[in-house]
């Protein structure tokens, strides 16, 4: 074969490399130009990518949880669940911009968690000093009820002023079960901060003079959400109110059990929330509390070995957005059940497995059951880029809308879990 020869078969090779490549090109070009962008890669190739800070651990250490606290935290950042303005928090992110005392307690908690924590210093704009004295300022000054110098139930965070749409439909005074989640915060930040002590007393017993509400706590209902709620009046009423608490946990002993898998409950209206919160908030060495708390996490556990369905009971957003209590004691003394807010229509609806239950059994036990319930999530749940939503249905549905209550109680959790590992 000559050369001339030589150098036009490799022309024609090249040509036909060149042409083929191009072919490629087109194909792909015109693939991607029609098809849907959600078609182009697998379905968490862009955004909606899966966690796997927990399945990818060899053990659930320190250095875990304090990643689970920075996803938790993420939340709380301004412009997310923190109005960057005016420093006050979203119950419910963007969508929904209101708070009340209670929102505001769990916001105090969570700063306290995040400082306790490492995730944020002292100093700064968005430190723990300032943060802190933007609630404090909004306590010294908030606008009250005229007819009564209560607080309103709920306040808009971007401006501080009453929230019309919702307080105007209060059908109290005031919410004795919110002021007292606030009352137990404030009583926390007294520890975390002594040089706030004085401000914290003009606030609770000049500012707003709450001691007409004592008699409501003095004739106390018996079940953990009086026990939990009632801690913060007794911490600033010690003479009056300060046996409550060690009362309630007392005549808890006296009532009726309810047998569910073979676990026995209290017959009380008994869900997780209140008392995941006092074991975590309230420092208390009551045995007859963790005994308690010991008893619930094993009516879950063994609620899926029969079953072998996961749950983790709270209260929280459902698929409808619609705020539902689930029962592990109903208040008819039933197991296993969802009611309203209003606790007294019962729904059939599948339900949610709450990420702040799972996590803070893992918190609390480190066992199979609450590892595997928690890797479940992770797979099964969007990565908490802004904090972690609510969990998802029994159905697998993921329950939409980031909250300040979900990740106030994962931050409890994961100090509980870092000072318990320390």
């Amino acid at each position: 074969m000559t050369t001339l020869e030589k150098k036009k078969l490799n022309f024609t090779r090249k040509t036909k490399a060149a042409t083929a490549v191009a072919i490629v090109v087109f194909l792909l070009v015109s693939f991607f130009a029609l098809a849907p962008i959600n078609s182009w890669f697998p379905a968490n190739w862009f955004g909606g990518e899966k966690s796997t800070l927990l399945a990818s651990s060899r053990a659930v250490d320190n250095v875990v949880w304090r990643g689970v606290a920075s996803n938790a935290w993420g939340y709380f950042e301004p412009g997310i669940g923190v109005n960057s303005k005016t420093g006050l928090p979203y119950a419910g992110a963007s969508d929904f911009k209101g708070f009340t005392d209670w929102d505001l307690g769990v916001y105090i908690q969570s700063v306290i968690d995040a400082h306790k924590i490492g995730l944020i210093g002292t100093e700064g704009d968005w430190g723990s000093n300032q943060r802190l004295e933007k609630v404090m300022i909004f306590l010294e000054s908030r606008p009250l009820n005229e007819s009564n110098n209560f607080p309103f139930w709920f306040y808009d965070a971007t401006n501080g002023e009453n929230f019309h749409q919702l307080s105007d439909r209060a059908a109290t005074p005031v919410d004795g079960a919110d002021t007292g989640r606030l009352l137990l915060s404030l009583n926390n930040l007294k520890s975390f901060q002594p040089n706030l002590s004085s401000r914290i007393d003009y606030i609770v017993y000049n500012r707003t003079d709450y001691t007409s509400l004592l008699a409501g706590v003095s004739s106390f209902d018996i079940n953990i959400y009086a026990y939990y709620i009632y801690s913060g009046y007794a911490a600033f009423w010690p003479s009056q109110v300060g046996n409550v608490p060690s009362e309630i946990l007392k005549n808890l002993d006296s009532k009726p059990k309810v047998n569910t898998y073979g676990v026995l409950l209290p017959n009380i209206p008994l869900t997780c929330e209140p008392l995941l919160c006092s074991i975590f908030e309230l420092n208390s060495t009551d045995c007859r509390l963790s005994d308690l708390m010991g008893q619930v996490y094993l009516a879950h556990e063994t609620y899926y070995t029969n079953t072998g369905q996961y749950v983790a009971f709270s209260e929280g957003n459902s698929m409808t957005s619609q705020f539902v209590y689930e029962w592990i004691v109903a208040p008819d003394g039933s197991t296993w059940k969802i009611t309203d807010a209003a606790k007294t229509t019962y729904y059939s609806i599948s339900p949610i497995i709450y990420e702040k239950v799972a996590l803070s059994f893992l918190a609390l036990y480190n066992t199979t059951y609450a590892y595997n319930l928690s890797v479940y999530l992770e797979k099964n749940m969007p990565k908490p880029t802004d904090g972690y939503l609510a969990g998802v249905d029994t159905t697998g549905k993921v329950v939409p809308g980031a909250g300040s209550n979900t990740n106030g109680l994962i931050l409890d959790a994961a100090l509980h879990a870092i000072q318990k590992g320390r």
